[in-house]
């Protein structure tokens, strides 16, 4: 009797210990991001960014559009010298890349914003602020799935 009951709580016991090491695998993070609020949290905030860019562009809302490059800009940095968040090589690559992007993608912006004036004619501007960011907003498409891990991103 008291063999069936050492064995019983030795299978208990087995058992807890590698469902609480499965748990604790689980919530190290994926190969994408470390795992951290911090970094989930960016990953919203670089989203988030990235479908107003867009809603602010489709309406040409070139003000609008060059606040939220400018709002980007910072977010992007950090992410990039690893210093705020800790996320992994491949993500701060894709975050240089985005910045490097964003800063261009500034630029047209400021240059469109300068010449509004004298565009009779032209393309409409939502148009030409979706040309101007189509790189830009595929790099925050790939560097919020970096940070997330791969886990689907809703785009909006």
């Amino acid at each position: 009797m008291k063999s069936a009951l050492a064995r019983a709580v030795t299978v208990f016991l087995t058992a807890a210990a590698v469902t609480l090491t499965g748990v604790g695998v689980a919530t190290a993070g994926g190969p994408g991001g470390s795992g951290s609020s911090s970094t989930t949290s960016a990953a919203a905030e670089v989203q988030s960014l990235r479908d107003q860019l867009v809603s602010r562009a489709d309406q040409g809302n070139v003000p609008g559009t060059q606040a939220t490059l400018a709002e980007l800009d910072p977010l992007l940095t950090d992410l990039a010298q690893g210093k705020r968040y800790t996320i992994q090589a491949d993500a701060r690559d894709t975050a240089a890349t985005a910045q490097q992007q964003n800063t261009e993608a500034r630029e047209g912006v400021d240059r469109l914003a300068t010449e509004l004036k004298a565009r009779q004619g032209l393309p409409p501007v939502s148009a030409l602020l979706n040309a101007l960011l189509q790189r830009v907003l595929i790099s925050l498409s790939a560097l919020v799935n970096d940070l997330l891990g791969g886990l689907p991103v809703p785009i909006g």
